[in-house]
C-alpha cells in the first residue's frame, strides 16, 4: 500500500513539473495573454511548493548532507522565480534576468524529474511508454511553435501562442471544434503532421501498455511456476524423509524378527543340551 502511494505522488510531482516546464518555456520565447501568464506563475509556486514537499520527504528517509549535496538543483527548482521576482519584487515580466533564471529552472525541473520521481522512471523505462511520451511531447512542441510562426499575422484566430496550442491539442486528440483552423498552407501541413502523428502516438501507447501488461503477466506465470516449482521439492523431500523412516521401521521389525528366531532356535538348543547331559 505504501508502494502504491508513493508512486501515485511521483505521478503528480512529475505531471506538475512537465506542465510546469512547458509552460516556463513557452512564457520565455513565445507571446501570452496576461491572464495566462498570470496562471503560469501561480502554477510555477505550486510546483516548487510541491517539489520543495518532496525533497522533505526524500530528505526525512536519507542522510541529510549527502542527499542535499547530490541533489544541488533542488534549490533551483524549488525557487519560484516568477512569484518572487514580478509579485513579490515588482519586476517587470519581460525582464531578461527572470527570463535566464526560468531557463536555468527549466533543466533543474528535468533533473528533478528523475530525482523525485525514480519509480515513475523505472516504470516508464521498463514499459517502454517512455518512447510514446517522448514523442507526444516533440510532436505537441514542435507543431504548435511552427503553427504560430506561420499563422500568428496572418491568421487573425492566432493571435498568441495559446490560441496555435489549443489548435495543436484540438488536432492529435481529434477533438476539431472548428474554432482555430489554418489559413496558409504550411499551416494545413503543421495540421496535417499533427493529424499523422496522433495516429502514432495513439499506436505507440496502445503497444506499449499491451507489451507493459504483457510483461507483467509473464512476471506472474514466472513467480507462480517457481513458487509451483519450490512447493513440489519441498513435496519430494517430505515424501523422502518419509520413505527414510518407514524403511528404518521395516529393518527395526525384521531384526526384531530375526531376534526372535536366534532366541527360539536358542531355546532349542539349550533343551538338546538338557537331554543329552541325562
Amino acid at each position: 500500500m505504501n508502494r502504491k502511494l508513493e508512486l501515485l505522488l511521483e505521478i503528480i510531482f512529475i505531471i506538475f513539473i512537465f506542465i510546469d516546464g512547458f509552460s516556463l518555456f513557452i512564457s520565455i520565447f513565445l507571446p501570452l495573454r496576461p491572464a495566462a501568464f498570470q496562471n503560469i506563475i501561480y502554477l510555477d509556486l505550486i510546483t516548487s511548493l510541491l517539489l520543495l514537499l518532496g525533497y522533505l520527504i526524500k530528505i526525512r528517509f536519507k542522510e541529510k548532507n549527502s542527499y542535499i549535496k547530490r541533489n544541488w538543483n533542488g534549490f533551483i527548482s524549488i525557487t519560484p522565480f516568477y512569484f518572487i521576482g514580478i509579485v513579490l519584487l515588482g519586476m517587470n515580466d519581460a525582464s531578461i534576468i527572470l527570463k535566464i533564471l526560468c531557463l536555468i529552472k527549466i533543466f533543474a525541473l528535468a533533473i528533478s524529474a528523475r530525482q523525485v520521481g525514480k519509480a515513475v522512471d523505472e516504470f516508464v523505462e521498463r514499459s517502454r511508454l517512455v518512447y510514446g511520451f517522448a514523442f507526444f511531447v516533440v510532436v505537441l512542441v514542435f507543431c504548435s511553435v511552427a503553427f504560430f510562426i506561420l499563422e500568428h499575422g496572418v491568421n487573425p484566430e492566432v493571435t498568441t501562442f495559446e490560441d496555435s496550442f489549443w489548435y495543436i491539442i484540438q488536432t492529435i486528440t481529434t477533438v476539431g471544434y472548428g474554432d482555430v483552423v489554418p489559413d496558409t498552407q504550411w499551416g494545413r501541413l503543421i495540421g496535417i503532421i499533427a493529424m499523422i502523428s496522433a495516429i502514432g502516438i495513439s499506436s505507440l501507447l496502445t503497444a506499449a501498455t499491451t507489451s507493459s501488461l504483457m510483461d507483467k503477466l509473464r512476471e506472474d506465470r514466472e513467480k507462480l511456476a517457481k513458487s509451483s516449482i519450490n512447493y513440489m521439492k519441498d513435496l519430494e523431500e517430505k515424501i523422502d524423509d518419509l520413505e527414510s523412516k518407514m524403511a528404518k521401521e521395516d529393518n527395526v521389525k525384521e531384526l526384531k524378527t530375526d531376534l526372535n528366531d536366534v532366541q527360539s532356535e536358542m531355546s532349542e538348543i539349550k533343551e538338546l543340551l538338557k537331554k543329552i547331559k541325562k
